[in-house]
């Protein structure tokens, strides 16, 4: 059950990876069918670190925000 998790949330990155691409590159004027495949797998593999990098820092900063809040007693 956990495989079939990890699985379905790697596939909604990816999908969500992918429309943040099209999007971009839609407001470049570019259309993504005109790319290489390797070209498009690429920007999403380059979209996925960013996801992750961004998601690291908003749980880094929750987590600091829960640490003073507890520091505090707020």
């Amino acid at each position: 059950m956990l495989s079939k998790t990890k699985d379905t949330f790697n596939e909604e990155i990816q999908r969500y990876a992918s429309n943040n691409i099209i999007k971009k590159l839609q407001k470049q004027g570019i259309d993504y069918r005109d790319l290489e495949e390797s070209e498009f797998n690429s920007l999403i593999a380059d979209e996925i670190e960013i996801l992750k990098s961004d998601s690291k820092k908003v749980g880094a900063g929750v987590g600091i925000g829960i640490l003073i809040s507890l520091l505090t007693g707020i």
